[in-house]
């Protein structure tokens, strides 16, 4: 068989399988590569198929996971504000397309200066466009889901002039607001921030999380705390599948996406088969075309849907 035979099979049959990182492929402790998972994505990836991460974390904590995993390809993060590919050297980068949708540095300073933010704000952080954190709190929380061991500089608590003078005049990929989880509260600033920056801006609400009682590695929901996470109003995981996969030449129907969050939405509006997993939110569960991961290990639903539907 000749080499343009063999793409040709390749081109017809190639997947694109796009995965979400926490509560997807990484175990409990959201650090860990689940092993599973990982033996399954690099099969998938010899058989050539592509495999492609999809996530609302920061570039520097994404890249050692995308690193395990040797991949090759683009590397979507801040939820479709930032895609790269970072297997490509200096010169290669160049002339390749990279897609940044930062803050502007005037919507940043303007939101931390809002009163009701302002009186109401427990901790801040700021990812930059050249990729440095910049936080008011080094939790296990804040350092296992968003440091990472990687660089970041850390101010004193919620002191947002500290965060501004940090800044300087810089855009940013991501802006992460912490509040105490009351509801009353919670629903002023969404509709301020609807209000005055829905143009500018997309945010959703998150868990804030905590070491367990038993693993203190282990994370946990903080049912006092709630994370209100803010980019630019074109960031998005869809968006960004779609160009990814155009880039790539492949259809819709060879789409296959795994998710967990109210984030993946839109991921899975872009694929053929967008699948949830099993401790997903229920508004995910109802939008999925591609079923829920309801067997196995939580963590390990990745692998034992691929090994099925790929037949490994």
């Amino acid at each position: 068989m000749n080499i343009e035979v063999k793409e040709k099979i390749k081109e017809e049959e190639e997947n694109l399988v796009i995965v979400d990182l926490d509560g997807t492929i990484l175990d409990e402790d959201f650090s860990t590569l689940n092993q599973r998972n990982k033996t399954v994505l690099k099969k998938i990836k010899k058989l050539g198929h592509e495999v492609c991460i999809a996530t609302g974390r920061n570039y520097l904590s994404a890249l050692p996971i995308y690193n395990e995993l040797e991949l090759d390809s683009f590397l979507i993060t801040y939820n479709g504000a930032y895609i790269n590919n970072p297997s490509l050297n200096e010169k290669e980068k160049l002339k390749k397309n990279k897609i940044c949708w930062p803050i502007s540095n005037l919507v940043v300073e303007s939101i931390l200066e809002e009163k009701l933010i302002k009186e109401n704000l427990i901790n801040v952080l700021v990812d930059t466009e050249d990729l440095v954190t910049i936080s008011t709190s080094d939790d296990i929380y804040y350092q296992q889901v968003f440091f990472n061991d990687k660089y970041y500089i850390k101010t004193k608590e919620s002191n947002i002039e500290e965060i501004k003078k940090e800044l300087k005049k810089r855009d940013c990929l991501q802006l992460v607001l912490e509040f105490e989880n009351k509801l009353e509260k919670v629903e002023k600033i969404f509709s301020l921030l609807n209000q005055k920056y829905h143009t500018s801006i997309t945010f959703y609400c998150s868990d804030k999380l905590k070491a367990g009682n038993k693993k203190k590695e282990i994370l946990i929901k903080d049912e006092e705390k709630v994370i209100i996470k803010i980019r630019n109003s074109k960031a998005d995981k869809g968006i960004a599948v779609e160009w990814v996969s155009v880039y790539n030449n492949i259809p819709m129907e060879r789409r296959i996406a795994f998710g967990n969050d109210v984030n993946d939405l839109e991921l899975m509006k872009k694929v053929g088969k967008g699948v949830a997993m099993s401790g997903s939110i229920l508004h995910l569960k109802s939008r999925t075309r591609g079923g829920i991961t309801d067997f196995g290990k939580f963590s390990e639903g990745v692998a034992k849907y691929l090994e099925e539907y790929f037949k490994i």
